[in-house]
């Protein structure tokens, strides 16, 4: 996610709030399952996959722009503490290569387009897992394409209230040239991380820590 140029109080604050939420997502990583069972190349693909998503952007203003995120998926996969600094991780090799926007706009594009789809996705899925039935098309509909629209949805949300406070761009204009576009965009994100849910499901049941496959394929 590339930004415009926004006050420096903006940056400074996200960059204060971003601190604490790596530093727990740090704290809370499971490193060593992720050695014990031998996922870092799995977790390492994922993030390069997650970059090249991240690369391909559309839109017509600097952070009126769409790309998919991908981050729910990597959430399923990992957990929200992995998925988060994986995220950070991401947007930093971005910026390296000129393709992330400003480094001082950095902080924020982590909270925006990692930090809250991340959270959004492990709060769905840990909804899913604790209060509903344990189905694999449960999983799969409500985790991977309702969570994606919901993570993708929530970013959008948090970026136009962001760029119409700071008053990097008219509201008016906002909603002229980039809102109507959202549905065209919920929806293949949506369809992206289902389909990308379903084949692990299918093929790699073990890459998603948070799918219980003798609990789902018993049920």
């Amino acid at each position: 996610m590339s930004l415009p140029p926004l006050p420096e109080p903006l940056s400074f604050a996200a960059g204060l709030l971003l601190a604490p939420v790596l530093a727990q997502a740090a704290r809370r990583a499971p490193w060593r399952a992720l050695h014990a069972n031998r996922l870092e190349r799995v977790y390492a693909g994922a993030l390069v996959a997650v970059l090249l998503l991240w690369s391909f952007q559309a839109g017509v203003r600097p952070g009126l722009d769409f790309h998919f995120l991908g981050v729910t998926v990597l959430t399923l996969m990992f957990g929200w503490s992995l998925a988060t600094l994986g995220t950070a991780v991401v947007g930093v090799a971005l910026c390296a290569a000129g393709r992330g926007g400003d480094w001082e706009a950095l902080p924020l594009a982590i909270l925006l387009g990692g930090a809250l789809p991340a959270a959004l996705s492990h709060a769905v899925q840990r909804f899913v897992t604790t209060r509903l039935p344990h189905n694999p098309f449960v999983y799969i509909f409500l985790c991977g394409f309702v969570g994606a629209i919901l993570a993708a949805g929530a970013m959008v949300a948090a970026q136009v209230a962001l760029l119409a406070a700071a008053n990097a761009y008219p509201f008016a204009r906002i909603a002229g040239e980039y809102l109507p576009f959202l549905p065209l965009y919920l929806f293949p994100e949506g369809v992206l991380n289902g389909m990308l849910t379903t084949v692990l499901i299918g093929l790699r049941p073990g890459w998603l820590k948070t799918f219980d496959e003798n609990t789902y394929l018993k049920s």
